[in-house]
């Protein structure tokens, strides 16, 4: 157990972060939402591999993001809207990984630029650190098989992934690239930005492409969510909307190096 000092500094620590995010949303008008923990249809990505439950006899799983809510809540009016909540994605070790995390995520009427604009100075703020965050394509930052870049800077912005990459982003009008960028700090990927593809049709094309992919790996096949491919048809203009691991976050403000070392408490024993 953490000594009763520990527990302060963690504790404030996650409250410094938290009460900083919701001042910065709060004074550009996004509302604060909750989503749903448990799911029917969890992230489809052949990469990730959520965690099981069963309700009422039915295969269910635990969120690996609250994008899919978050997404028919703006298909059924809201426009600018955040949460914070845990997600959970199995298989996750590391220093900078575990099963069970914290993400804020955001979306509003917006393009690619906008979100970049804005995720800079969300970071700077809760950060409290002015410095400018650099930007450099995939290429330039020569991204290896894993996802990880390979260039001299501190805190930096990747664009321009290639359309293969491009998971739930719209690719651009001319073709060539995902409307997508992740940002990294201190050697950790804090967040990935998109601006969200809304064409059920393509959307369903790339569920289905994923769900053989998951097949193939022997992985569990979810149903595609037709709630979602409903409310993406609703949804009119250009939207952008961002995932940001809040735990890296607190990490990367107070210099920790270790995931489980800003823990309030340890479920899964690592700290043994």
């Amino acid at each position: 157990m953490l000594s009763r000092e520990d527990l302060h500094r963690r504790l404030a620590m996650w409250q410094d972060v938290e009460n900083k995010i919701h001042a910065f949303f709060q004074a550009r008008g996004f509302v604060h939402v909750r989503t749903p923990l448990v799911v029917r249809a969890p992230g489809m990505e052949p990469n990730l591999d959520p965690l099981e439950v069963w309700v009422n006899g039915e295969r269910h799983a635990l969120i690996t993001s609250p994008e899919y809510s978050m997404k028919k809540l703006v298909g059924s009016g809201l426009e600018k809207i955040y949460t914070m909540t845990p997600v959970f994605r199995n298989h996750e070790t590391g220093s900078h990984n575990t099963p069970e995390f914290s993400m804020l995520e955001w979306y509003a009427p917006g393009t690619y630029e906008d979100l970049m604009e804005e995720t800079e100075e969300l970071l700077q703020f809760v950060l409290e650190d002015r410095s400018d965050w650099s930007s450099v394509t995939y290429e330039q930052a020569a991204v290896d098989e894993f996802g990880d870049p390979h260039t001299d800077l501190q805190r930096f912005f990747v664009t321009r992934y290639p359309k293969e990459q491009a998971s739930l982003a719209r690719v651009s009008d001319d073709g060539t690239y995902a409307e997508r960028f992740e940002a990294f700090g201190d050697g950790m990927e804090l967040c990935n930005g998109f601006c969200e593809l809304l064409d059920p049709v393509e959307q369903r094309r790339r569920f289905v492409l994923e769900q053989e992919e998951r097949r193939q790996l022997g992985k569990t096949v979810f149903p595609i969510d037709e709630e979602l491919l409903e409310a993406l048809g609703r949804i009119k203009g250009s939207l952008y909307g961002n995932a940001l691991g809040l735990d890296r976050l607190v990490m990367l403000k107070y210099a920790v190096r270790d995931i489980h070392d800003i823990q309030l408490v340890d479920p899964y024993g690592f700290n043994k």
